[in-house]
C-alpha cells in the first residue's frame, strides 16, 4: 500500500494553498502548528488528514476548513436571547420605552378621531337650517348706498354663478363668501355682487340681500335680484359643479320670501346671465336646471331693455 508523504508546508502545499502563510520568514511569528498524523479510514482514496488531499474530494471540500460558520436563529429567539443576557434596569428601561411608545400612539389616534367627529358634528352646525344671514357668516360691514326702491316689486331674477371653489358644508361656504367678499372688496372696491348666494350645501347665504342694487349684471342691476350659485357648472370641463335638488329647493324658498316681503312682483321672470348679455354664466348644468322652472322667461323679452322700459317708466335722465 502507497503511503502519501507527510506534508511540510513546501512547494505541494503552496500550490494547494494549505499553508500559505511563511512562518520562516516573519522572525517574530510563533512557532506552526503540529501536523496531525496520518489516519486511515479504510479503502484506497479514504485516507484524510488535515491539509492533505483526498483522491476524491474537490476543491471546496479541501478548502472548507477556511471558512467561518455562521448561524442563524429566529428573530423570536433572538430577542429573548438579548433579553436574558440584559440586566434588570436595561429590561426596566425598555418597558418603559415601550409604554411611553403606545400611549403616544394611542393619544395621536384618539385625538385625530376626535377632531374629525367635533369637525363633522359640532362646529358644522348651522345656525339657521338654510337661510344664513351676513351676521351669521361674519361677512364685513360695507356701507352700499344704491336701492331698487324706483323699482320695487322686482321684475327680473337674474342666475349666475360665482366661478368659485366648492364647498359642502356650512363652516366651508362661510369661509368662501369672507374670500370672496374681501376679494372684491379689494380688486374692485365693492361689496359682495349677489343679492344672495346659493352654497353647495342648500344653504342661502345673504350677500347685499333684499332693496339693495347688486352688481351681477350691467344694465340691470337697479331691477334685479341676483342669484349666484357658488362653483362652475360649465359641464364642457373636465371638473364642473352640478346643482342639486336641495339647491332648486331653497332658491325657490327664498324667491318666495321675497315675493311675501313684497321685493319681488308675482309673475317675475327668472333669466340667466347668459339671456342677457354674451357670457356663459350660469354654466349649462345650472342653465338647463332653470329652464325648467315655472317663471323661467323662454320668450325674452328684456334683452337689451333698460330697467325704465321693463317698468313702463320715462327713460333715465
Amino acid at each position: 500500500m502507497r503511503c502519501l508523504p507527510p506534508i511540510d508546508g513546501g512547494e505541494d502545499a503552496q500550490k494547494e494553498n494549505i499553508f500559505p502563510f511563511n512562518a520562516s520568514s516573519h522572525p517574530e511569528s510563533p512557532p506552526p502548528l503540529p501536523i496531525p498524523s496520518l489516519r486511515e479510514k479504510g479503502g484506497k482514496g479514504k485516507r484524510t488528514k488535515l491539509g492533505s488531499r483526498d483522491a476524491h474530494s474537490s476543491d471546496e471540500t479541501r478548502n472548507s476548513f477556511h471558512l467561518t460558520p455562521v448561524f442563524y436563529m429566529p428573530f423570536p429567539v433572538y430577542v429573548w436571547h438579548i433579553i436574558k443576557n440584559s440586566s434588570r434596569a436595561e429590561r426596566l428601561s425598555c418597558v418603559a420605552a415601550l409604554l411611553a411608545l403606545l400611549v403616544c400612539v394611542g393619544l395621536i389616534v384618539y385625538f385625530t378621531v376626535l377632531a374629525k367627529n367635533t369637525t363633522d358634528d359640532i362646529t358644522d352646525v348651522a345656525p339657521h337650517e338654510w337661510n344664513i344671514s351676513r351676521e351669521m357668516w361674519l361677512a364685513r360691514p360695507f356701507d352700499n348706498n344704491g336701492t331698487t326702491k324706483l323699482f320695487d316689486p322686482l321684475k327680473l331674477v337674474v342666475i349666475q354663478h360665482t366661478v368659485s371653489p366648492m364647498c359642502e358644508r356650512f363652516i366651508l361656504c362661510a369661509a368662501e363668501l369672507r374670500n370672496m367678499q374681501s376679494w372684491f372688496i379689494a380688486q374692485s372696491h365693492y361689496d359682495i355682487p349677489y343679492n344672495f348666494i346659493i352654497g353647495n350645501d342648500g344653504r342661502v347665504y345673504e350677500g347685499r340681500g333684499w332693496g339693495i342694487e347688486g352688481a351681477h349684471t350691467f344694465g340691470y342691476n337697479r331691477c334685479s335680484v341676483g342669484l349666484g350659485f357658488i362653483g362652475d357648472y360649465r359641464e364642457e370641463l373636465p371638473v364642473h359643479a352640478r346643482v342639486t335638488d336641495l339647491q332648486i329647493k331653497r332658491a325657490k324658498m327664498i324667491l318666495e320670501e321675497g315675493v311675501k316681503l313684497g321685493y319681488l312682483a308675482t309673475d317675475y321672470v327668472v333669466l340667466g346671465a347668459k339671456d342677457l348679455h354674451l357670457t356663459a354664466s350660469p354654466g349649462s348644468n345650472l342653465y338647463n336646471a332653470i329652464r325648467k322652472w315655472d317663471h323661467y322667461g323662454h320668450v325674452n323679452l328684456w334683452r337689451n331693455s333698460t330697467c325704465e322700459e321693463m317698468h313702463g317708466l320715462p327713460p333715465r335722465q
